[in-house]
């Protein structure tokens, strides 16, 4: 039975295979090891689409050949890639590229084994072209698990997803306390899920980091700020990061309050929004008189009237580091009250992850389902 393998970026690994359920929600994928995943289900459409937005997710490879005790099992691999190319209908130019992951299995050249692939292909009549073949086949090594997986690459071993120009310092209007691009990306892919028609909300944009990410990936998005400087200074930061490119996508940044989604977004969109991400403004009161929770909650409570059945909400927001305990210590507030505060908004958590920013600063991603009201 054809396979389709997943293979993670390294960066945030839970947080990327988070992402992959939610962009490929009807996919069930089991785990070869923390960064390959790997499923039988043949109709899996738009792997090309899907990687194009993700920052999580490296490559897929169709047709996958997995050998696990790779370090005993290498013959095993050739074998399984040679009957494979062998009932192949279709023949032509082919490049084998190879990546290794979580260091090297012992006694296993990925290189060399890569030769090995290429030669079992020239035998079975295709030609090797490594600038611009027709085809790719993809080998990775995964030395955590003793692992090698094979198959038809969709994608590239590129590590860069494009983000890095797009870093706070780099943007014309800036702020010191912005979301990494690859995380607000990230966070637009699970709020959101799959890419459709429907909009990315945020509801608080300051700079217009999420907004940024959800337009260059050609989502619909709508961006409100309370601060009319914020809201131009966003409009800036799209405009520099789309530069000479047209956007794909409907975006519409204005200013209005977060608490009262019915009035700020425009009726044609309400029921037609995706998802919600939030990087609240703390240590600041940039939100009139409410408080952290206050400010959270109404915000929630205020979304779930306009957004789509099915929408997610991302929220973001800071820790205390602390390398001695294993107990997460909110910067603002106690995390069992701010549980309940988002239980008692009528959503409810899907999961929540750490992400380390620097020495004096992490954050925690909530990810929420909504629930509509009706």
């Amino acid at each position: 039975m054809a396979q389709i393998l997943a293979c993670l970026r390294g960066w945030h690994v839970p947080l990327a295979q988070a992402e992959l359920m939610a962009l490929l929600p009807a996919i069930n994928f089991s785990e070869l090891s923390p960064r390959l995943l790997i499923t039988n289900q043949q109709a899996v459409e738009n792997l090309a689409q899907t990687l194009a937005c993700s920052s999580g997710i490296q490559c897929f490879l169709r047709d996958a050949q997995v050998v696990e005790n790779a370090q005993h099992n290498q013959q095993a691999l050739l074998q399984k890639i040679s009957t494979v190319l062998e009932k192949l209908p279709v023949r032509g130019s082919l490049a084998v590229r190879y990546l290794r992951i979580a260091g090297r299995i012992e006694g296993i050249s990925t290189k060399s084994l890569a030769g090995e692939i290429g030669g079992i292909a020239v035998s079975n009549g295709y030609s090797i072209n490594l600038d611009e073949p027709e085809y790719e086949i993809g080998l990775i090594a995964d030395g955590a698990s003793d692992t090698i997986a094979c198959g038809w690459l969709v994608g590239d071993f590129d590590d860069s997803i494009g983000t890095a120009t797009r870093r706070a310092t780099e943007r014309p209007f800036f702020r010191p306390i912005s979301l990494d691009p690859r995380l607000a990306r990230l966070a637009i892919n699970l709020a959101c899920g799959p890419m459709d028609d429907y909009a990315a909300l945020d509801p608080m944009t300051g700079t217009g980091g999420f907004a940024m990410e959800a337009i260059t990936m050609g989502r619909n998005c709508l961006a409100l700020d309370m601060d009319e400087e914020m809201v131009n200074g966003a409009k800036q930061n799209i405009a520099w990061a789309l530069q000479d490119n047209e956007a794909k996508s409907k975006f519409q940044i204005s200013v209005g309050d977060a608490c009262n989604l019915v009035d700020a977004i425009p009726k044609m969109w309400h029921g037609k929004i995706s998802g919600v991400v939030l990087d609240p403004p703390y240590g600041r009161n940039s939100h009139g008189t409410h408080g952290h929770f206050e400010l959270i909650s109404k915000t929630i409570e205020s979304a779930r009237k306009i957004t789509s059945d099915d929408a997610k909400l991302v929220v973001i927001i800071p820790l205390k580091p602390n390398k001695n305990s294993t107990e997460l210590e909110l910067l603002y507030g106690e995390w069992d009250a701010y549980n309940k505060m988002i239980v008692n908004s009528g959503a409810s958590i899907i999961g929540k992850w750490q992400e380390h920013v620097h020495a004096s600063l992490s954050r925690m991603l909530i990810w929420v389902k909504l629930g509509v009201i009706k």
